[in-house]
C-alpha cells in the first residue's frame, strides 16, 4: 500500500494491495489516511499530506461517518457497513459502499465504487416518478389488479377518488374493501364472464357497467383492459383504465 501523502519504496506486499480492485486504506485514529492502494487513486487521486479521510465525505453524510468512527473506538469488536457520499477533486459526486473495522491503532477501511448503479436507481426512480405522476394525472383510475372474483387491486392511480369516492389506498391489497364490491350485484356476473372470456382467447376486453361511489351515487363506467400473462399462458393479472362513461358513449352490452 502507498504511504501518505508520498510513496514509499514498492516492495511485494506493496504490489500485491495495488492488485485489489476495491480501494483499500488504513486510516490513524483520528481519521487520517496512513496508507492507501492503487484503486484508492485510480477512484479518488492521490492524498495530500495529513488529509483526513472525512475531507472527502459529502457534507451531509459527515455526521454518520463521525459517528461510525465514534461506535468503533468504543467497540472495537463490530464492524460500520453503509452507502456513504463521497466528493471527487474536482467537485464530482460519488457513492461508495464503505465497509470499516478498527484496528491495532487506527482502522481499516474497504471502498467499493457504486456510483454507476446509483446514478441509474436515480434514473429509474426519476422515470417512475414520472410515470406515476402522468398516472396520476388521468380523469379515470388506472389500475393492475388480480384476477379473482373480488378484483383484487394490486396499483390503483389517484384518479380514484375523482371516479368513486374513495381514495386509492383503500383497494390496494384490500380484501375486506375490493373494487368488486362497488360494482352493482346486476352486474357483476356480466362483468367477471366478460373478462374470462376476453382472457381465454388472450384477446383485450372493454365493458360498460355500473358501480355505488363513497356517496351512493350510481355511476355508469366505461373498463377497457388486457391480461397479463405468464410464458405458460397462465393468466398472472389484468390491468386497465375504468372511465366514467359520458351521455352519448355507446354501449357494447
Amino acid at each position: 500500500m502507498r504511504e501518505s501523502p508520498e510513496a514509499f519504496a514498492q516492495t511485494p506486499s506493496v504490489h500485491l494491495m495495488d492488485r485489489f480492485p476495491a480501494a483499500l486504506l488504513e486510516l490513524r485514529d483520528n481519521g487520517q489516511i496512513a496508507h492507501f492502494n492503487l484503486a484508492w487513486t485510480e477512484l479518488m487521486g492521490a492524498p495530500g499530506a495529513e488529509r483526513n479521510l472525512i475531507d472527502y465525505v459529502h457534507q451531509e453524510d459527515r455526521p454518520l461517518w463521525r459517528k461510525a468512527l465514534h461506535e468503533l473506538r468504543r467497540r472495537p469488536d463490530t464492524s460500520f457497513n453503509q452507502r456513504l457520499r463521497f466528493v471527487h477533486p474536482s467537485g464530482d459526486l460519488r457513492w461508495f459502499e464503505v465497509n470499516l473495522k478498527r484496528g491495532p491503532q487506527g482502522f481499516y477501511l474497504v471502498v467499493g465504487d457504486v456510483t454507476a448503479h446509483k446514478r441509474r436507481e436515480i434514473a429509474l426512480q426519476a422515470s417512475q416518478r414520472s410515470s406515476m405522476s402522468l398516472l396520476d394525472s388521468m380523469p379515470g383510475l388506472i389500475y393492475r389488479g388480480r384476477n379473482n372474483r373480488d378484483w383484487t387491486m394490486e396499483f390503483v392511480s389517484a384518479g380514484c377518488l375523482q371516479l368513486t369516492g374513495y381514495p386509492a389506498e383503500r383497494l390496494v391489497d384490500n380484501h375486506e374493501f375490493t373494487y368488486n364490491s362497488l360494482i352493482l350485484a346486476q352486474d357483476a356476473d356480466y362483468v367477471w364472464r366478460e373478462v374470462q372470456y376476453a382472457l381465454s382467447r388472450n384477446e383485450p376486453f372493454e365493458l360498460n357497467y355500473r358501480i355505488r361511489c363513497a356517496d351512493q351515487s350510481i355511476k355508469h363506467v366505461w373498463e377497457k383492459g388486457i391480461g397479463i400473462y405468464a410464458d405458460t399462458r397462465e393468466v398472472l393479472g389484468i390491468e386497465g383504465a375504468i372511465f366514467e362513461r359520458t351521455a352519448g358513449q355507446t354501449s357494447v352490452r
